[in-house]
């Protein structure tokens, strides 16, 4: 299980003026006010998937987004979209690069199997006998394989040097859990049996064998300026109701395993071309034919219910096509890509717009696909899902809600959309994940909502710890214990990758963002309820009992504004 930090963090409702920018600056022919570069004429494909590329920008507060498209038998476009820089107004181009994020994990374990192919690794090898001074409790068997499949049972997110080194969550092979820290390591077994640094291991046995000459394998603040600019929500201490306000995000340096490839959309062109072949068990310029068919062979059981993963490709189920998949997301760029081996289509997409907006352009990717193969077909697409999931049972959550001090507020349904009415105002109620949900109402914008329902109609609801009942003959819940009570609170991490984590203390629980349940685990540790997940959380550092800071898997947060 991966505790999603990002969920937790986001921003407040965009500006009419940027979203009017946005909305125009889409790359089109008719576009006379852009560069030449970006004036481009659509196609049975492209002209859809532009249309639907706007819809999603709209809808989500995106500045731009590129994509590369695909087809086994030659077919092959790039659609570039809205701003690459809002603030000089300068439009995405084809030659501008985005960060891939974790597809960069494909070319990661390319260049190990590359290197098996040559006799210089063993997918064997083992983690600590090839790297003296990594500590790991638990360890001792865990092998290149491993980290390339998630399979490891290394925390997700953890330093690799931990204040007592690392741990494991479960025996390695198995389970599974998505493990940054195990790609980061499988990175330096790469660059030990090369010879060379890592990134360079990757320019030079996966990049340039394909032709990538436009991408690099490092991130660096050198070549900034052939970027996108990438943005974030200008408030990162809330809940993003959309869309949000945008800020331009900083620039962070990576070398990075787990995400270090920055791409042109004509540079992932050749890249999807790459794994349409390898889907083939051609290897071509990178890996032996015999290498390419054992490379996608025999995926573990993960990613999802149904999905497997293996060597930094996830197999998943869209639409009742099987795909090959990844996303990727960074302090500036969010991405997706989809392959479907057996129509000879593929799609890559980024939008330069940081994670913590829980944003991929995944649905994107997927009619991506679904256009080409219904061009290849000569049927009609499939219609795309709308850019942001549809509320079911928007009524579920409807109701007067009133809490012990008599503060009160009413969620009502508008069309398919639920809004929050307080005092007056009158807020969309987005939802982030499960039941919390997002609002711009400043008596609840940090907190969120989280909205409780039984048989088909709201019960009660959570602004942090504090209780709203419907009915408030049902009788408030006692306070938390003071053994949980002290542990609540705002822990922050000043880290670009981190941000905010909020503790809440209600209802005899203790949860990270009021919808993850935490339970005690061995000594001073907390977990989640999963036995298997490998992240544990720890408070220490106490002022007259209260806990002054949070290890989240050896990631420091320090206690502020509470």
């Amino acid at each position: 299980m991966d505790i999603d930090r990002r969920a937790l963090i986001g921003g407040v409702a965009l500006s009419a003026s940027y979203l009017a920018a946005c909305q125009k600056s889409a790359n089109s022919a008719k576009g006379a006010e852009l560069p030449q570069s970006a004036a481009v004429s659509d196609d049975d494909i492209t002209g859809p998937l532009r249309a639907y590329v706007e819809q999603h920008r709209a809808a989500w507060g995106l500045p731009g987004m590129t994509v590369a498209l695909v087809t086994r038998d030659g077919y092959e476009a790039v659609v570039t979209s809205g701003h690459a820089d809002l603030e000089q107004d300068i439009p995405v181009r084809p030659d501008h690069l985005f960060q891939v994020g974790s597809i960069s994990k494909m070319f990661t374990a390319l260049a190990a199997w590359s290197l098996v192919d040559d006799g210089l690794l063993s997918l064997d090898a083992n983690l600590l006998d090839t790297l003296k001074g990594i500590q790991v409790r638990d360890g001792e068997d865990i092998h290149l394989q491993h980290l390339l499949d998630h399979t490891s049972g290394l925390p997700s997110d953890s330093a690799l040097f931990p204040e007592g080194g690392l741990w494991t969550g479960f025996r390695p092979g198995t389970e599974w859990s998505y493990s940054n820290c195990g790609y980061r390591l499988a990175g330096k077994i790469i660059a030990a049996a090369d010879g060379r640094l890592f990134p360079e291991v990757v320019q030079a046995r996966v990049l340039d064998k394909i032709g990538m000459s436009d991408s690099t394998a490092a991130l660096r603040v050198a070549d900034r300026s052939r970027y996108a600019q990438g943005y974030e929500p200008a408030l990162t201490d809330r809940l993003n109701p959309l869309p949000p306000r945008m800020s331009p995000a900083s620039w962070v340096d990576s070398d990075s395993a787990a995400g270090n490839i920055a791409a042109t959309p004509g540079d992932m062109v050749k890249f999807l071309r790459f794994m349409i072949d390898l889907a083939d068990g051609k290897g071509g310029p990178v890996l032996s034919d015999e290498a390419a068919k054992r490379f996608l062979a025999d995926p573990v059981e993960g990613w999802g219910h149904g999905s497997g993963y293996r060597n930094g490709v996830a197999w998943v189920d869209a639409g009742g096509r099987t795909y090959l998949h990844h996303t990727g997301g960074m302090i500036s760029f969010s991405s997706s890509l989809h392959i479907d081996p057996e129509a000879g289509v593929a799609a890559f997409a980024s939008s330069n717009v940081h994670y913590s907006l829980n944003y991929r352009p995944k649905s994107v990717t997927v009619h991506a696909c679904d256009l080409m193969r219904a061009v290849q077909e000569g049927t009609a697409a499939p219609s795309p899902p709308p850019p942001q999931a549809v509320l079911e049972l928007p009524e579920q959550y409807a109701g007067d809600f009133i809490a012990a001090n008599g503060d009160r507020f009413t969620v009502a349904v508008a069309g398919p959309d639920i809004r929050l009415r307080k005092n007056g105002r009158d807020s969309t109620l987005y939802r982030a994940a499960d039941r919390l949900f997002a609002t711009d109402d400043p008596d609840h914008a940090v907190t969120g909502l989280v909205i409780e329902s039984e048989d088909g109609k709201a019960v009660r609801a959570w602004c942090g710890d504090v209780e709203y009942l419907v009915d408030p003959d049902m009788g408030y819940k006692l306070p938390a214990p003071d053994a949980l009570r002290v542990l609540a609170g705002r822990y922050d991490n000043d880290d670009r990758w981190a941000g905010p984590i909020y503790v809440y203390a209600r209802d005899g629980k203790l949860l990270l963002g009021n919808i993850v349940e935490l339970v005690k685990g061995e000594g001073d540790f907390w977990r989640t309820k999963d036995a298997t997940s490998p992240e544990q959380i720890r408070f220490d550092g106490r002022i007259n009992g209260v806990p002054q800071r949070m290890l989240f898997s050896g990631i420091p947060y320090i206690r502020r504004f509470s």
